[in-house]
């Protein structure tokens, strides 16, 4: 730990960039009023020397750490405010305003820790609906900007996928965009309780061999991991990620009006395990498709190092009472964090599984797990005192580290005992950076006092000293 910075980033201070830029050399063709006023406040990833802070109104936006300053777009090969050259690069999106649509990017790019390339996709109500980037790095230089993807039928909303070492899998909700429905006095943005849910899986490179699998309709934000399997028959895809089957959340979360949405009388937001089989091997159905644990988990953490592998444990966001799923996000308060064992929790599940979609390999609530005394317990749940909360956690591992989970995690926390008669956060009012012991999920091993507040934000990300010291050179910072 005291070789590492503490900067723990993500939307809890939002960026806003206002400001018109002056378009990179390969954007001359791209209007300059389309490429203003940008608010990139939902995540934080590094790629290739770069900080970039995402939302899906735009491609990314390169900032700097530790001060965040505001660089500039990233287009798909250099970012905005870096030393310029001669030659024209490739960027996200295309000339006009089409293009300026299509370079709207997601909030969530996958980042190869082998070969550091970055993979992201667009997706608008234009067609194809949804194209497919690959960002080069200093290590592997394979650039591929807007493949388009088939098989997609109109404007979605899509706010991540997953990616493994070999494959990409994309997220086909029954959650349709379209901004001519207000022609048609339609909600823009409509849930289709009749629908389905699609993946397509396809080679990394190769979007066009996407072959499609559909299952029951859900709500799905956040994937949680994606690896490979090779087998006599070819390659199994595997996949974890946070399914909701209440579609409430996206309306609050993207700050939409909620039309008459029909809410499950128990809603659910679960770590779910689906399982894609070989590309020889028929029929083409999904071959696993269950929950690996019934207590809430939301804004899943694997340390990206250990990213696209099969790896023992995941880490994430629980509470004891409510759930992610429920109407109103507003309410969420992040009571617990939680440490899963995926590898012990699939080998149950594999042995004997559970009935597809509905079915559930760890039936216990979050107050059954805290009566535990297994010292194996698969799930390991740390709980903050009453009134204080969380926020996205990351995991920091501890240097010759003598197994996967031996480390920290870091988070902020904010005791809500400082607020006002009015339930206001006063202007004084401070949180902490938690530093918790991942081995055991028991104990607070250090306390950092902030010098303000940090709001409730979505994600967080921890950026190691080598990342911050090794950034790109910056020619000029939006002002």
């Amino acid at each position: 730990m005291a070789k590492r910075h503490p900067y723990h980033a993500g939307n809890y201070t939002p960026i806003h960039t206002t400001l018109k830029p002056r378009p990179c050399p390969s954007e001359g063709a791209i209007p300059e009023e389309f490429l203003g006023g940008h608010t990139a406040n939902t995540s934080f990833v590094h790629h290739d020397g770069r900080v970039l802070a995402t939302n899906e109104t735009g491609p990314p936006m390169r900032v700097i750490l530790p001060s965040l300053k505001t660089v500039g777009w990233f287009t798909g090969s250099r970012a905005e405010g870096e030393p310029t050259d001669e030659k024209p690069h490739p960027y996200f999106g295309g000339p006009g305003v089409e293009g300026f649509f299509k370079e709207m990017t997601t909030a969530h790019p996958h980042v190869d820790p082998q070969t550091q390339e970055m993979f992201l996709f667009h997706a608008t109500f234009l067609a194809p609906f949804v194209t497919y980037s690959t960002a080069k790095s200093s290590f592997n230089q394979t650039l591929c900007l807007n493949q388009p993807v088939p098989g997609f039928q109109g404007g979605r909303i899509m706010h991540d996928f997953g990616v493994s070492r070999k494959h990409t899998v994309m997220i086909d909700l029954p959650v349709s965009l379209d901004p001519f429905n207000l022609c048609r006095n339609r909600p823009v943005v409509e849930y289709n309780w009749r629908g389905q849910t699609r993946f397509g899986v396809f080679p990394r490179y190769e979007p066009e061999k996407v072959e499609w699998y559909t299952t029951a309709p859900c709500m799905i934000m956040h994937t949680v991991n994606t690896w490979d399997e090779e087998t006599f028959n070819g390659t199994r895809v595997h996949l974890l990620l946070c399914r909701m089957n209440s579609a409430a959340p996206l309306y609050h979360m993207g700050g939409l009006e909620a039309p008459n949405i029909t809410i499950p009388e128990s809603p659910e937001c679960r770590l779910y395990y689906y399982q894609f089989p070989p590309n020889k091997e028929n029929p083409k159905q999904i071959s696993h498709q269950w929950a690996l644990s019934a207590i809430p988990f939301e804004f899943p953490h694997v340390p990206q190092r250990l990213q696209m592998a099969p790896t023992r444990f995941v880490y994430g966001n629980s509470m004891r009472t409510g759930d992610f799923a429920e109407a109103c996000i507003s309410n969420f308060k992040v009571e617990c964090l939680v440490k899963i064992d995926v590898a012990a929790l699939l080998a149950r599940g594999l042995a004997d599984p559970p009935s597809q979609v509905d079915g559930c390999v760890d039936k216990r609530s979050v107050a059954e797990v805290l009566t535990s005394d297994d010292p194996n317990d698969p799930i390991k749940v740390f709980t903050l005192p009453d009134r204080w909360y969380a926020q996205e956690c990351s995991f920091v591992a501890r240097k010759d580290g003598q197994s996967e989970d031996d480390g920290w995690l870091v988070t902020y926390v904010y005791d809500e005992s400082q607020l006002d008669e009015n339930g206001v956060a006063p202007e004084d009012s401070q949180s902490e950076l938690w530093i918790i012991d991942a081995l055991e999920m028991k104990e607070v091993v250090a306390r950092v006092l902030l010098p303000q507040r940090v709001p409730y934000g979505m994600h967080g990300n921890w950026f190691p000293e080598e990342q911050v010291l090794g950034q790109r050179e910056v020619e000029r910072f939006r002002k």
